[in-house]
């Protein structure tokens, strides 16, 4: 059997956190962060198994999720 991705998550207590922004509707939420380079930002939002990946573009991580567009300065 697959572990459950959320108790990976359980063993690391202080991971860096960030916001992202539903470019829409303007809405933030704040995220984990998985992994961060000069071109991709991979994160989850808190509270949920939600992964979204982001890619820079303009100084901006641009990610998509279920036709929705989220951006964040990482």
């Amino acid at each position: 059997m697959g572990r459950r991705f959320e108790s990976c998550r359980a063993h690391h207590q202080k991971m860096r956190k960030t916001q992202i922004k539903n470019i829409n509707s303007g809405i933030q939420k704040n995220c984990d962060i998985l992994k961060k380079n000069d071109h991709v930002l991979e994160v989850v939002l808190e509270g949920t198994t939600i992964k979204i990946l982001l890619k820079k573009k303009f100084n901006k991580y641009i990610g998509h999720y279920k036709d929705m567009e989220f951006e964040s300065d990482g």
